[in-house]
């Protein structure tokens, strides 16, 4: 029996002592988006996503459940908005991938037909409604040039620029 708990024990995931989201939202004049790349801990995001009522969605892998789309839009669009030039910008889920490690999780959201940032207000509560420790960080960028770096979390749910 305790051969079987160090073998469970050595091949269980590990589990990570922090909780944070990197998010880099950059504005292309050429093309009038704003893109979005997210990246999240993919088991955080899931156990968020099943406290929240939604089924185990194996996200990135060959199980991965066929309504996984619906589910993450539905979890960002409470969780992820953006004010561009004091209007609401609607992001559109475009993709998501696993990496190598498979614990870090790509999104990616697109805006079409957006002018030059005037003023961007970015609220992002990702995971802050399960991790009290989680920290999101958003990146700003017309093109290459970075713009602000934001910190939001639990009590600070937003940034502006």
């Amino acid at each position: 029996m305790n051969l079987f708990l160090i073998l469970l024990f050595l091949i269980s995931p590990t589990a990570h002592d922090y909780h944070v989201s990197k998010t880099n939202v950059r504005y292309v004049a050429e093309r009038g988006q704003v893109q979005v790349e997210m990246q999240v801990f993919v088991d955080d995001l899931e156990d968020a996503l099943a406290d929240a009522g939604a089924p185990r969605l194996d996200i990135g892998t060959p199980d991965q459940h066929p309504d996984t789309d619906r589910y993450l839009t539905a979890y960002l669009e409470k969780h992820f908005q953006i004010q561009w030039n004091d209007k609401a910008l609607p992001v559109q889920l475009v993709g998501y991938e696993l990496e190598d490690d498979m614990h870090g999780l790509w999104i990616y959201l697109v805006a079409d037909e957006v002018a030059d940032p005037q003023g961007i207000t970015v609220q992002n509560s990702v995971l802050t409604e399960y991790y009290a420790d989680q920290k999101n960080i958003v990146k700003l960028f017309n093109g290459q040039q970075r713009l602000a770096t934001l910190l939001m979390d639990r009590n600070r749910p937003a940034g502006t620029y």
